[in-house]
């Protein structure tokens, strides 16, 4: 039953939806206020009211941080993702209702991100919001009619440029890495340009997880959460032999990736090279395919389960293709 009550000269209308829950909504005219309580007691016995009253509770801020303590955790980027989530929550679109989290308000957000961020980054934050309100939704049943994110527009993202290092540069960086006070310098170039592997994950090889006479290592914990069996180069296992075995097993003595990149961009300076190490794969992948080798077989051994994005590490030159084009059959 609907109760309805006048005050302030507007109409406040209440339905009940159980013992201990009801819904309110205030009029101007006593007849909307009637028609919207019927409404609702239509909704009631069909089973399709729309409950708001969690969504009226909760901030983004609340949300966004309850994910960030039951989700994130689990991730392996977790600390990348905390961070993010961190700082959107230094933003005032985060002190919002769940039920006033509208389309429009969103879209100021995005715009207004925009001015700091790049389109790729905005986007990633927008993701970020996305997927914390569906937690709500379907973890922690809080009913939104919709997410207003799917309405917002992605922002056109500039076209990726990977890098790829030259013969003649592979030559000088691998001739100065042997001056770094890094010993395992020159082997993880070596790792990331010969075979494809992910600085954590060469960070990560013990020892034990190669397999001397096959030329194969067990790389574990690998970024897509899977482990995978992969080649070694013939002057890297050359290298790995030169290294001293170090007392905890591992094949590199160092423990982050944050000194990886110090003696990368030490490495950098000497040369006079300003490329990221994440180039050796994009170097990889696309020496591989000029050599012949097949789509799976790349995949296989850099670890690239999606294909789209293994395309975007293929950087096949013009020259090379008119080389192809001169082979007469």
């Amino acid at each position: 039953m609907a109760s309805y009550r006048k005050r302030n000269g507007k109409w406040s209308a209440r339905v009940r939806l159980n013992k201990e829950r009801q819904i309110s909504k205030t009029f101007i005219l006593k007849e909307d206020a009637i028609k919207w309580a019927r409404d609702c007691e239509v909704k009631i016995q069909k089973g399709l009211i729309e409950d708001l009253n969690q969504a009226d509770q909760i901030t983004l801020k609340e949300l966004l941080q309850s994910y960030k303590k039951n989700e994130t955790i689990k991730k392996k980027g977790f600390k990348e993702e905390s961070y993010k989530i961190d700082k959107l929550c230094r933003h005032e679109i985060v002190n919002t209702k769940l039920s006033k989290l509208s389309v429009l308000k969103l879209r100021e957000f995005r715009d207004a991100w925009s001015l700091d961020h790049g389109p790729s980054s905005v986007n990633k934050y927008m993701t970020l919001i996305s997927m914390a309100i569906k937690y709500g939704q379907q973890t922690l049943a809080i009913y939104l009619p919709k997410n207003p994110c799917e309405f917002i527009k992605r922002l056109r993202e500039p076209e990726f440029k990977g890098e790829v290092i030259k013969p003649d540069e592979e030559k000088v960086l691998l001739e100065k890495a042997e001056h770094s006070k890094a010993k395992w310098l020159k082997l993880v170039i070596m790792l990331g340009l010969d075979c494809g592997i992910r600085r954590g994950e060469i960070l990560k090889i013990r020892r034990e997880d190669i397999d001397f006479n096959k030329n194969t290592v067990i790389l574990r914990e690998t970024k897509n959460g899977l482990s995978r069996k992969v080649g070694l180069s013939k002057r890297a296992m050359d290298e790995i032999n030169k290294l001293p075995i170090n007392i905890n097993g591992k094949l590199i003595n160092c423990e982050r990736g944050d000194t990886v990149d110090f003696y990368w961009q030490q490495l950098k300076k000497w040369t006079g090279i300003n490329k990221r190490f994440h180039s050796t794969r994009h170097t990889f992948a696309t020496r591989a395919s000029m050599n012949g080798w097949s789509i799976t077989e790349i995949s296989a051994q850099g670890g690239w389960r999606d294909l789209k994005v293994l395309k975007r590490y293929t950087h096949i030159s013009a020259e090379h293709l008119a080389k192809k084009l001169q082979i007469v059959k």
